[in-house]
C-alpha cells in the first residue's frame, strides 16, 4: 500500500474519531431521576417495663435496663433480632445454630446469671469448637455485660406492640 494511502486512511480515521468525540460531548445528558425507594416499615423495639419510683434501687434498675437495651440494640440484634426472638439470622439457622430466643421465659429461667455472663464474656461455641456467638469481653465492661443480662432478663416481659421508633 502506498504511503499516501496509509496517511489518508489514518487522517480519515482520526477525523472520524474526533467527530464521534465531538458528537458525544455535544449530546446533552438526560435528566437524572432518582430511583424510588420503597418505604421502610416502622421499627418496633420491645417496650421493656421500667420500674417506677425514685428510690435508689428503681433508679439503678432503670439505668441498667436502658443501658442494656442500648447495647443490645447495637450489638446483639444482628443475630437475636430487635425483639430478641432469635429469628433474625437465616444464615445461622441454615447451618443449624438458631440464635437463642430471649423472649422465651422458661428457657431464660433455666440459665443462671453466671451462665449468661460466661456466654457474653467468653462467647458460645458449638460441638466443633466454632464460635456461634463471639466473646464480648474486649468490647464490653463487666458492668455493661450485667446491664445486658438485666435487659435480657426483662425481654420475656416486654410489649412488642409498642410505638414505632423514629
Amino acid at each position: 500500500m502506498p504511503p499516501t494511502a496509509v496517511r489518508l486512511i489514518m487522517l480519515l480515521g482520526s477525523v472520524f474519531c474526533l467527530a464521534a468525540l465531538f458528537v458525544w460531548l455535544a449530546t446533552p445528558q438526560p435528566p437524572s431521576t432518582p430511583m424510588p425507594t420503597p418505604p421502610l416499615p416502622p421499627l418496633r423495639l420491645p417496650a421493656v417495663p421500667l420500674p417506677p419510683g425514685a428510690d435508689p434501687a428503681s433508679v439503678a434498675l432503670r439505668g441498667a435496663l436502658l443501658n442494656g437495651a442500648r447495647i443490645y440494640q447495637r450489638l446483639c440484634f444482628h443475630c437475636h433480632g430487635r425483639q430478641g426472638k432469635g429469628d433474625n439470622n437465616a444464615y445461622m439457622e441454615s447451618v443449624g445454630h438458631k440464635p437463642a430466643d430471649h423472649t422465651d421465659l422458661e428457657a431464660m429461667q433455666r440459665l443462671s446469671d453466671t451462665d449468661f455472663l460466661l456466654a457474653l464474656r467468653d462467647g458460645v461455641k458449638d460441638t466443633r469448637g466454632w464460635f456461634t456467638m463471639p466473646p464480648w469481653a474486649s468490647v464490653l465492661t463487666p458492668t455493661e455485660m450485667r446491664d445486658v443480662i438485666t435487659y435480657v432478663r426483662h425481654l420475656p416481659l416486654t410489649d412488642v406492640s409498642g410505638p414505632p421508633v423514629p
